[in-house]
Protein backbone atom coordinates (compact mmCIF):
# COMPACT_ATOMS: atom_id res chain seq x y z
CA UNK A 1 0.00 0.00 0.00
CA UNK A 2 2.92 2.26 0.91
CA UNK A 3 4.49 1.62 -2.41
CA UNK A 4 0.93 2.42 -4.33
CA UNK A 5 0.36 5.67 -2.34
CA UNK A 6 4.09 6.92 -3.36
CA UNK A 7 3.37 5.69 -6.81
CA UNK A 8 0.30 8.19 -6.69
CA UNK A 9 1.65 10.44 -5.14
CA UNK A 10 4.64 10.77 -8.02
CA UNK A 11 2.02 9.87 -10.82
CA UNK A 12 0.06 13.46 -9.29
CA UNK A 13 3.97 15.50 -9.64
CA UNK A 14 4.30 14.42 -12.89
CA UNK A 15 0.48 15.29 -14.18
CA UNK A 16 1.23 19.01 -12.48
CA UNK A 17 4.32 19.41 -14.07
CA UNK A 18 2.93 18.42 -17.65
CA UNK A 19 -0.08 20.74 -17.10
CA UNK A 20 2.44 24.24 -15.44
CA UNK A 21 4.82 23.78 -18.28
CA UNK A 22 2.41 22.70 -21.18
CA UNK A 23 0.52 26.25 -20.21
CA UNK A 24 3.51 28.35 -20.20
CA UNK A 25 4.81 27.13 -23.38
CA UNK A 26 1.44 27.41 -24.90
CA UNK A 27 1.36 30.78 -24.03
CA UNK A 28 4.88 31.56 -25.04
CA UNK A 29 5.68 29.83 -27.91
CA UNK A 30 4.37 31.64 -31.39
CA UNK A 31 1.99 29.34 -32.84
CA UNK A 32 3.80 29.52 -36.26
CA UNK A 33 6.92 28.09 -34.91
CA UNK A 34 7.04 24.97 -35.05
CA UNK A 35 6.84 22.16 -37.89
CA UNK A 36 5.09 23.36 -41.13
CA UNK A 37 3.13 25.08 -38.67
CA UNK A 38 1.53 27.36 -41.16
CA UNK A 39 0.73 24.15 -43.61
CA UNK A 40 -0.72 22.63 -40.40
CA UNK A 41 -2.54 25.91 -39.23
CA UNK A 42 -4.13 26.67 -42.64
CA UNK A 43 -5.24 23.35 -43.33
CA UNK A 44 -7.37 23.20 -39.99
CA UNK A 45 -8.92 26.82 -40.89
CA UNK A 46 -9.70 25.73 -44.05
CA UNK A 47 -11.74 22.46 -42.42
CA UNK A 48 -13.66 24.39 -40.08
CA UNK A 49 -15.68 26.09 -40.54
CA UNK A 50 -15.24 25.63 -44.69
CA UNK A 51 -15.13 22.00 -44.94
CA UNK A 52 -12.28 22.10 -47.28
CA UNK A 53 -9.43 19.43 -47.50
CA UNK A 54 -6.43 21.33 -48.56
CA UNK A 55 -5.61 19.93 -52.42
CA UNK A 56 -2.37 18.41 -53.18
CA UNK A 57 -0.42 21.39 -51.59
CA UNK A 58 0.64 21.64 -47.69
CA UNK A 59 -0.68 19.29 -45.53
CA UNK A 60 -2.83 17.18 -47.97
CA UNK A 61 -1.61 14.07 -47.66
CA UNK A 62 -2.28 14.10 -43.57
CA UNK A 63 -6.00 12.74 -42.88
CA UNK A 64 -7.97 15.59 -41.09
CA UNK A 65 -8.83 14.20 -37.59
CA UNK A 66 -6.79 16.32 -35.83
CA UNK A 67 -7.77 19.37 -37.68
CA UNK A 68 -11.63 18.83 -36.98
CA UNK A 69 -10.59 19.33 -33.62
CA UNK A 70 -8.08 22.02 -33.79
CA UNK A 71 -9.81 24.33 -36.57
CA UNK A 72 -13.02 23.81 -33.76
CA UNK A 73 -11.80 25.11 -31.12
CA UNK A 74 -9.63 27.73 -33.39
CA UNK A 75 -13.27 28.88 -34.38
CA UNK A 76 -14.63 29.33 -30.86
CA UNK A 77 -11.83 30.73 -29.65
CA UNK A 78 -12.02 33.65 -32.61
CA UNK A 79 -15.69 34.25 -32.06
CA UNK A 80 -15.04 34.41 -28.65
CA UNK A 81 -12.13 37.18 -28.73
CA UNK A 82 -9.71 34.90 -26.86
CA UNK A 83 -6.27 36.07 -28.47
CA UNK A 84 -4.73 34.09 -31.07
CA UNK A 85 -7.37 31.36 -31.53
CA UNK A 86 -4.58 29.07 -33.09
CA UNK A 87 -3.64 28.67 -29.52
CA UNK A 88 -6.91 27.00 -28.67
CA UNK A 89 -5.61 24.04 -31.36
CA UNK A 90 -2.42 24.22 -29.34
CA UNK A 91 -3.40 23.71 -26.26
CA UNK A 92 -5.35 20.77 -26.69
CA UNK A 93 -2.04 18.80 -27.02
CA UNK A 94 -1.40 19.63 -23.69
CA UNK A 95 -4.28 18.05 -22.94
CA UNK A 96 -3.86 15.41 -25.50
CA UNK A 97 0.04 14.54 -23.23
CA UNK A 98 -1.49 14.43 -19.85
CA UNK A 99 -3.59 12.01 -21.20
CA UNK A 100 -0.82 9.77 -22.20
CA UNK A 101 1.10 9.86 -19.00
CA UNK A 102 -1.99 8.68 -17.56
CA UNK A 103 -2.68 5.94 -19.52
CA UNK A 104 1.00 4.82 -19.81
CA UNK A 105 1.15 4.76 -16.14
CA UNK A 106 -1.99 2.16 -16.04
CA UNK A 107 -0.40 0.48 -18.75
CA UNK A 108 2.63 -0.84 -16.47
CA UNK A 109 0.69 -1.38 -14.03
CA UNK A 110 -1.42 -4.02 -15.92
CA UNK A 111 1.38 -4.75 -17.35
CA UNK A 112 3.62 -5.36 -14.20
CA UNK A 113 1.73 -5.49 -11.65
CA UNK A 114 3.11 -4.66 -8.14
CA UNK A 115 5.94 -3.40 -9.77
CA UNK A 116 5.15 0.89 -9.45
CA UNK A 117 8.50 1.93 -10.35
CA UNK A 118 7.97 0.85 -14.13
CA UNK A 119 4.69 2.89 -14.36
CA UNK A 120 6.68 6.05 -12.43
CA UNK A 121 9.52 5.89 -14.57
CA UNK A 122 6.95 5.05 -17.47
CA UNK A 123 4.93 8.07 -17.05
CA UNK A 124 8.08 10.36 -16.23
CA UNK A 125 9.66 9.63 -19.56
CA UNK A 126 6.65 10.41 -21.58
CA UNK A 127 6.43 13.87 -19.61
CA UNK A 128 10.13 14.92 -19.76
CA UNK A 129 11.67 13.34 -23.07
CA UNK A 130 11.99 17.02 -25.26
CA UNK A 131 10.36 15.70 -28.43
CA UNK A 132 7.05 15.77 -26.22
CA UNK A 133 7.13 18.30 -24.98
CA UNK A 134 7.80 20.44 -28.31
CA UNK A 135 5.11 18.31 -29.90
CA UNK A 136 2.46 19.37 -27.17
CA UNK A 137 3.46 23.15 -27.36
CA UNK A 138 3.09 23.18 -31.50
CA UNK A 139 0.08 23.00 -33.63
CA UNK A 140 0.71 19.77 -34.92
CA UNK A 141 -1.19 16.15 -35.27
CA UNK A 142 1.88 13.97 -33.44
CA UNK A 143 0.68 14.29 -30.38
CA UNK A 144 -2.95 13.33 -30.84
CA UNK A 145 -1.63 10.27 -32.78
CA UNK A 146 0.35 9.35 -29.78
CA UNK A 147 -2.44 9.48 -27.34
CA UNK A 148 -4.99 7.06 -29.53
CA UNK A 149 -1.70 4.90 -30.24
CA UNK A 150 -1.32 4.46 -26.47
CA UNK A 151 -4.78 4.13 -25.69
CA UNK A 152 -4.80 1.03 -27.96
CA UNK A 153 -1.81 -0.73 -26.20
CA UNK A 154 -3.46 -0.60 -23.14
CA UNK A 155 -6.73 -1.59 -24.42
CA UNK A 156 -4.83 -4.40 -26.12
CA UNK A 157 -3.21 -5.40 -22.89
CA UNK A 158 -7.01 -5.37 -21.15
CA UNK A 159 -8.52 -7.71 -24.23
CA UNK A 160 -6.39 -10.50 -23.35
CA UNK A 161 -8.28 -10.15 -20.46
CA UNK A 162 -11.48 -9.88 -21.78
CA UNK A 163 -12.48 -9.57 -25.61
CA UNK A 164 -15.05 -7.66 -25.09
CA UNK A 165 -12.17 -4.68 -24.66
CA UNK A 166 -11.67 -5.37 -28.47
CA UNK A 167 -14.35 -2.84 -29.62
CA UNK A 168 -12.82 -0.21 -27.53
CA UNK A 169 -9.58 -1.54 -29.35
CA UNK A 170 -10.43 -0.99 -32.85
CA UNK A 171 -12.29 2.38 -32.29
CA UNK A 172 -8.66 3.55 -31.01
CA UNK A 173 -6.68 2.65 -33.62
CA UNK A 174 -9.75 3.47 -36.50
CA UNK A 175 -9.38 6.76 -34.81
CA UNK A 176 -5.33 6.99 -34.13
CA UNK A 177 -5.62 6.29 -38.58
CA UNK A 178 -7.81 9.40 -38.80
CA UNK A 179 -4.90 11.59 -37.20
CA UNK A 180 -1.67 10.40 -38.80
CA UNK A 181 -0.91 7.39 -40.98
CA UNK A 182 2.01 6.45 -38.61
CA UNK A 183 -0.73 5.15 -36.32
CA UNK A 184 -0.13 1.89 -38.92
CA UNK A 185 2.50 0.21 -36.73
CA UNK A 186 0.47 0.53 -33.77
CA UNK A 187 -2.06 -1.31 -36.05
CA UNK A 188 0.21 -3.98 -37.02
CA UNK A 189 1.74 -4.69 -33.62
CA UNK A 190 -1.45 -4.86 -31.92
CA UNK A 191 -2.68 -7.63 -34.58
CA UNK A 192 0.40 -9.44 -34.76
CA UNK A 193 -0.03 -9.84 -31.07
CA UNK A 194 -3.47 -11.08 -31.11
CA UNK A 195 -3.36 -12.95 -33.64
CA UNK A 196 0.31 -14.59 -32.45
CA UNK A 197 -2.45 -15.08 -29.02
CA UNK A 198 -4.93 -16.75 -31.93
CA UNK A 199 -7.63 -14.43 -30.38
CA UNK A 200 -9.42 -14.67 -33.37
CA UNK A 201 -12.98 -12.98 -32.66
CA UNK A 202 -11.06 -10.36 -30.75
CA UNK A 203 -8.66 -10.28 -33.84
CA UNK A 204 -11.76 -9.35 -36.60
CA UNK A 205 -13.44 -7.23 -34.25
CA UNK A 206 -10.42 -5.17 -34.13
CA UNK A 207 -9.58 -5.18 -37.27
CA UNK A 208 -12.97 -4.64 -38.71
CA UNK A 209 -12.75 -0.84 -36.73
CA UNK A 210 -9.60 -0.51 -37.34
CA UNK A 211 -10.49 -0.61 -41.10
CA UNK A 212 -13.78 0.85 -41.71
CA UNK A 213 -13.38 3.45 -39.80
CA UNK A 214 -10.90 5.33 -41.58
CA UNK A 215 -11.78 4.27 -45.20
CA UNK A 216 -13.78 6.77 -46.46
CA UNK A 217 -9.79 8.85 -46.22
CA UNK A 218 -8.14 6.08 -47.74
CA UNK A 219 -10.63 5.64 -50.66
CA UNK A 220 -10.35 10.10 -50.67
CA UNK A 221 -6.60 9.60 -51.32
CA UNK A 222 -7.05 6.83 -53.51
CA UNK A 223 -9.03 8.73 -56.03
CA UNK A 224 -7.67 12.13 -56.04
CA UNK A 225 -4.25 11.46 -55.92
CA UNK A 226 -4.09 7.31 -57.11
CA UNK A 227 -2.19 6.57 -53.95
CA UNK A 228 -2.38 4.97 -50.57
CA UNK A 229 1.00 6.50 -48.68
CA UNK A 230 1.73 5.36 -45.79
CA UNK A 231 3.77 8.50 -45.07
CA UNK A 232 3.90 12.20 -46.48
CA UNK A 233 5.84 12.75 -49.41
CA UNK A 234 8.71 15.54 -48.77
CA UNK A 235 8.21 18.86 -51.23
CA UNK A 236 11.11 18.32 -53.66
CA UNK A 237 11.09 16.56 -57.13
CA UNK A 238 14.54 14.37 -56.13
CA UNK A 239 12.43 13.30 -52.66
CA UNK A 240 9.42 12.53 -54.69
CA UNK A 241 11.05 10.18 -56.94
CA UNK A 242 13.67 9.01 -54.65
CA UNK A 243 16.79 10.27 -56.90
CA UNK A 244 16.47 9.55 -60.74
CA UNK A 245 18.86 7.28 -62.63
CA UNK A 246 19.01 6.99 -66.48
CA UNK A 247 15.14 8.58 -66.18
CA UNK A 248 13.79 6.56 -63.52
CA UNK A 249 14.05 6.03 -59.96
CA UNK A 250 16.43 4.61 -58.08
CA UNK A 251 16.38 1.19 -56.21
CA UNK A 252 15.83 1.84 -53.09
CA UNK A 253 19.46 0.28 -51.72
CA UNK A 254 20.85 2.86 -53.49
CA UNK A 255 19.45 6.02 -52.11
CA UNK A 256 21.10 6.26 -49.35
CA UNK A 257 25.18 5.69 -48.82
CA UNK A 258 26.44 3.25 -46.36
CA UNK A 259 27.70 6.19 -44.36
CA UNK A 260 23.65 7.39 -43.68
CA UNK A 261 23.07 4.61 -41.76
CA UNK A 262 25.97 3.98 -39.80
CA UNK A 263 28.23 6.78 -39.06
CA UNK A 264 27.22 8.64 -35.51
CA UNK A 265 28.30 11.86 -35.90
CA UNK A 266 30.78 11.67 -32.90
CA UNK A 267 31.68 14.44 -32.19
CA UNK A 268 29.76 16.93 -33.24
CA UNK A 269 26.58 15.32 -31.87
CA UNK A 270 27.82 16.41 -28.61
CA UNK A 271 29.93 19.66 -29.79
CA UNK A 272 27.70 20.65 -32.89
CA UNK A 273 23.91 18.81 -31.98
CA UNK A 274 22.43 21.55 -34.59
CA UNK A 275 21.82 22.18 -38.43
CA UNK A 276 23.84 21.54 -40.62
CA UNK A 277 26.14 19.44 -39.10
CA UNK A 278 25.87 15.99 -39.54
CA UNK A 279 23.33 16.59 -42.28
CA UNK A 280 21.97 13.85 -43.61
CA UNK A 281 23.03 10.88 -41.33
CA UNK A 282 20.58 8.88 -39.53
CA UNK A 283 21.54 8.29 -35.81
CA UNK A 284 23.13 11.67 -34.82
CA UNK A 285 20.21 13.86 -36.53
CA UNK A 286 17.71 11.62 -34.89
CA UNK A 287 19.18 11.43 -31.63
CA UNK A 288 19.95 15.23 -31.60
CA UNK A 289 15.93 15.81 -32.75
CA UNK A 290 14.77 13.47 -30.21
CA UNK A 291 16.70 14.87 -27.27
CA UNK A 292 17.65 18.48 -28.01
CA UNK A 293 16.94 21.14 -31.34
CA UNK A 294 18.36 20.16 -34.78
CA UNK A 295 16.11 22.04 -36.91
CA UNK A 296 16.13 24.87 -34.82
CA UNK A 297 11.73 25.19 -34.23
CA UNK A 298 12.87 25.47 -30.24
CA UNK A 299 15.66 26.32 -29.15
CA UNK A 300 16.95 28.38 -31.68
CA UNK A 301 15.63 29.86 -35.10
CA UNK A 302 17.29 27.18 -37.36
CA UNK A 303 18.97 30.22 -39.57
CA UNK A 304 22.51 30.95 -38.95
CA UNK A 305 24.17 29.61 -36.03
CA UNK A 306 22.92 29.18 -32.36
CA UNK A 307 24.65 31.56 -29.93
CA UNK A 308 27.27 30.65 -27.25
CA UNK A 309 24.10 30.22 -24.45
CA UNK A 310 21.85 28.24 -27.09
CA UNK A 311 25.09 25.80 -27.92
CA UNK A 312 25.41 25.10 -24.61
CA UNK A 313 22.48 24.28 -24.09
CA UNK A 314 21.95 22.27 -27.01
CA UNK A 315 25.56 20.25 -26.15
CA UNK A 316 24.07 19.49 -22.53
CA UNK A 317 20.86 18.07 -24.07
CA UNK A 318 23.26 15.44 -25.86
CA UNK A 319 24.67 14.57 -22.69
CA UNK A 320 21.48 14.61 -20.84
CA UNK A 321 19.88 12.25 -23.37
CA UNK A 322 22.80 9.64 -23.15
CA UNK A 323 21.79 7.68 -20.26
CA UNK A 324 17.72 7.15 -20.70
CA UNK A 325 18.19 6.39 -24.20
CA UNK A 326 20.51 3.50 -23.10
CA UNK A 327 17.74 2.47 -20.76
CA UNK A 328 15.04 2.57 -22.94
CA UNK A 329 16.97 0.16 -26.00
CA UNK A 330 17.89 -2.19 -22.89
CA UNK A 331 14.25 -2.51 -21.53
CA UNK A 332 13.09 -2.82 -25.17
CA UNK A 333 15.49 -5.69 -26.00
CA UNK A 334 14.09 -6.95 -22.42
CA UNK A 335 10.87 -7.00 -23.47
CA UNK A 336 11.88 -8.33 -27.03
CA UNK A 337 13.05 -11.76 -24.71
CA UNK A 338 9.82 -12.55 -23.10
CA UNK A 339 7.84 -12.53 -26.11
CA UNK A 340 6.08 -15.63 -25.22
CA UNK A 341 3.72 -13.65 -22.99
CA UNK A 342 1.33 -12.15 -25.85
CA UNK A 343 0.09 -9.14 -23.52
CA UNK A 344 3.36 -8.18 -23.61
CA UNK A 345 3.80 -8.92 -27.82
CA UNK A 346 2.41 -5.94 -29.33
CA UNK A 347 4.18 -3.41 -26.53
CA UNK A 348 7.76 -5.43 -27.52
CA UNK A 349 7.00 -5.03 -31.19
CA UNK A 350 6.09 -1.44 -31.83
CA UNK A 351 9.51 0.14 -31.38
CA UNK A 352 11.03 -2.22 -33.80
CA UNK A 353 7.60 -1.40 -36.29
CA UNK A 354 8.19 2.44 -36.19
CA UNK A 355 12.16 2.05 -36.64
CA UNK A 356 11.43 -0.52 -39.72
CA UNK A 357 9.07 2.42 -41.12
CA UNK A 358 11.13 5.17 -40.15
CA UNK A 359 14.15 3.85 -41.61
CA UNK A 360 11.87 3.28 -45.27
CA UNK A 361 10.59 6.35 -45.26
CA UNK A 362 14.30 8.05 -45.01
CA UNK A 363 15.78 5.87 -47.25
CA UNK A 364 13.03 6.09 -49.92
CA UNK A 365 12.68 10.18 -49.75
CA UNK A 366 15.96 11.43 -49.45
CA UNK A 367 16.15 15.28 -49.25
CA UNK A 368 18.90 17.90 -50.19
CA UNK A 369 18.26 19.15 -46.41
CA UNK A 370 17.77 16.44 -45.02
CA UNK A 371 13.94 17.39 -43.22
CA UNK A 372 12.90 13.56 -43.58
CA UNK A 373 15.13 13.27 -40.54
CA UNK A 374 13.07 13.83 -37.35
CA UNK A 375 12.10 12.13 -34.08
CA UNK A 376 8.64 13.32 -34.17
CA UNK A 377 7.89 10.85 -37.21
CA UNK A 378 8.35 7.97 -34.72
CA UNK A 379 6.39 10.08 -31.86
CA UNK A 380 3.50 7.21 -32.24
CA UNK A 381 6.17 4.74 -30.44
CA UNK A 382 6.58 6.78 -27.44
CA UNK A 383 4.63 4.99 -25.07
CA UNK A 384 6.10 1.48 -25.68
CA UNK A 385 9.31 3.14 -25.33
CA UNK A 386 8.76 4.79 -22.08
CA UNK A 387 7.30 1.39 -20.85
CA UNK A 388 10.55 -0.41 -22.17
CA UNK A 389 12.09 2.46 -20.14
CA UNK A 390 10.37 1.74 -17.30
CA UNK A 391 11.07 -1.82 -16.90
CA UNK A 392 14.88 -1.17 -17.73
CA UNK A 393 14.64 0.96 -14.59
CA UNK A 394 13.14 -1.53 -12.22
CA UNK A 395 15.02 -4.72 -12.87
CA UNK A 396 18.39 -2.28 -11.13
CA UNK A 397 19.39 -3.48 -8.07
CA UNK A 398 21.28 -2.36 -5.05
CA UNK A 399 24.11 0.67 -5.48
CA UNK A 400 23.70 0.56 -9.26
CA UNK A 401 20.11 1.06 -8.77
CA UNK A 402 20.63 3.90 -6.44
CA UNK A 403 23.73 5.77 -8.81
CA UNK A 404 21.92 5.59 -11.43
CA UNK A 405 18.41 6.62 -10.35
CA UNK A 406 20.28 9.71 -9.02
CA UNK A 407 22.05 10.44 -11.91
CA UNK A 408 18.31 10.07 -14.14
CA UNK A 409 16.74 12.67 -10.73
CA UNK A 410 20.02 14.78 -12.20
CA UNK A 411 19.54 14.61 -15.50
CA UNK A 412 15.63 15.76 -14.91
CA UNK A 413 17.07 18.66 -13.34
CA UNK A 414 19.57 19.84 -15.88
CA UNK A 415 16.77 19.54 -19.35
CA UNK A 416 13.87 21.44 -16.95
CA UNK A 417 14.90 25.05 -18.08
CA UNK A 418 15.20 23.35 -22.36
CA UNK A 419 11.60 22.34 -21.50
CA UNK A 420 10.10 25.74 -20.77
CA UNK A 421 10.06 28.05 -23.89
Amino acid sequence: MAGSRRSNGALAAICAFVLVVGAWNIVSYPPGSGFDALEHMAYADGLVPGGKLPHATGEYYTPPGYYAVAGSLDWVAGKAGIGDPHRAGMAINVLFLLGTVLVVWRLARDLVPGRERVAVGAAAFVALVPVDVRSAAMFHPAMAALFFCTLALWLCLRTFADRRYALGLGFALGVAQLVLPASLWTVVAVAAALALARRWRALAVTIALAVVIPLPWYIHQQTTYSGLAPFPRPATPEARSGGVQSGKAKPLYERRPARFYVDPGIPDVVTHPYRPHFLNLLLPTTYAELWGDWEGHWEWRGTGSPTSGQRRTLELQSVVGVLPTILAVVGWLGLLASLRSPPRLAIALLPGLGLLGYLYFTVAYPTPDGDVLKASYMLTTAAAWAVAFGYALDRLRGRASIVLVALLVLCAVVELPFLVY
